[in-house]
C-alpha cells in the first residue's frame, strides 16, 4: 500500500503536478484510483470518448493506431489528457505492453482542480505546450525525412538518365539510419560504374588503336601483294642498277 506522502512524492515527478503545493498534491491523492492492467491488455480504445486521463506508476504502455506504433509510454509519464481536457474521440489506442499499475484521474475531477487550483491549470497548459513542440518538432524532422527521401527518389532517375553527381547525396549520406545507408550505397555504386566506364573507355580506346594498326598493316600488306607492285619493285631495281652503271667509268677511262 502507497502511502499518501509516497503518492506525492510520485506526483510531482509528473510535469503537469510539478509546481503543485503540498495541498493540491493531496486532493489529488484523494481524487486519483488505482487501476491496474495485465500485459496485451487494451486500455483505450482509439475513438471512444475520453473521459479520463492516466498516470503510469509501474509498467509500459504503446500507444498505437491500427498497425502503427506512435510511441512506447512508461513510469511517471501521462497518457489520455488531451481527449479528456475536450472530450473528444480518443486519437489513438493505449495497450500494457506489461503488468501496469495505473492512477485514473477522471475528467470532473480534473475539471474541479482546474478550477480551483490555479497552478494544476498551469501545469497542463505546460504539459500541453511540450507536446506541441514535440509534435512540431517531430513534423519539421518528417518534413525532413522526406525531403532526403525525395532526394534519394530523384537520385535513382538520375542514374537511369546517366546525369547522377554522387555529391548531391552527401547530406543524406551524413545520417546514420536506413535512409543514410541506402544513400552511401547509391554513392559507392554510382562511383565505382564510373569507375568501371573510364576502365572500358580506355580499353575500348587501346582496342581502337591496335585495330587501326592492323588496319594499316593489312593495307599494306594487300598493296605490296600485287602484281601492279611487284613490277614497281622491278623496275625500281632495275632503275637502281642503271643508275650504278652510269655512274661507273668504262676501262681505260679517267675520271
Amino acid at each position: 500500500m502507497t502511502s499518501e506522502d509516497e503518492k506525492k512524492r510520485i506526483l510531482r515527478t509528473v510535469n503537469m503536478f510539478a509546481e503543485a503545493t503540498d495541498d493540491t498534491l493531496t486532493d489529488v491523492v484523494g481524487l486519483i484510483e488505482d487501476v491496474h492492467f495485465s500485459a496485451s491488455e487494451l486500455i483505450i480504445r482509439q475513438g471512444d470518448i475520453g473521459d479520463c486521463m492516466y498516470i503510469i506508476v509501474e509498467g509500459r504502455v504503446r500507444v498505437f493506431q491500427g498497425e502503427h506504433t506512435l510511441n512506447f509510454l512508461g513510469r511517471r509519464q501521462v497518457f489520455g489528457e488531451l481527449a479528456v481536457l475536450d472530450s473528444e474521440p480518443r486519437s489513438a489506442s493505449v495497450m500494457a505492453m506489461e503488468d501496469t499499475h495505473l492512477w485514473r484521474l477522471d475528467q470532473k475531477e480534473l475539471y474541479d482542480l482546474m478550477s480551483g487550483r490555479v497552478e494544476v491549470t498551469r501545469g497542463i497548459i505546460h504539459a500541453l505546450c511540450q507536446q506541441l513542440r514535440t509534435r512540431v518538432r517531430e513534423s519539421a524532422e518528417d518534413f525532413n525525412y522526406m525531403q532526403q527521401f525525395n532526394s534519394v527518389t530523384a537520385a535513382a532517375a538520375a542514374i537511369e538518365a546517366g546525369i547522377f553527381e554522387p555529391e548531391s547525396l552527401d547530406e543524406v549520406g551524413a545520417r546514420a539510419d536506413a535512409l543514410g545507408q541506402l544513400a552511401r550505397v547509391f554513392q559507392r555504386m554510382t562511383r565505382e560504374v564510373y569507375a568501371r566506364e573510364q576502365q572500358l573507355k580506355r580499353q575500348v580506346e587501346d582496342l581502337r588503336i591496335e585495330i587501326d594498326r592492323n588496319r594499316a598493316a593489312m593495307e599494306v600488306a594487300e598493296i605490296t601483294d600485287t602484281d601492279y607492285f611487284r613490277n614497281l619493285q622491278v623496275r625500281a631495281r632495275q632503275m637502281r642498277e642503271l643508275a650504278r652503271e652510269s655512274a661507273t667509268p668504262a676501262p681505260g677511262e679517267s675520271g
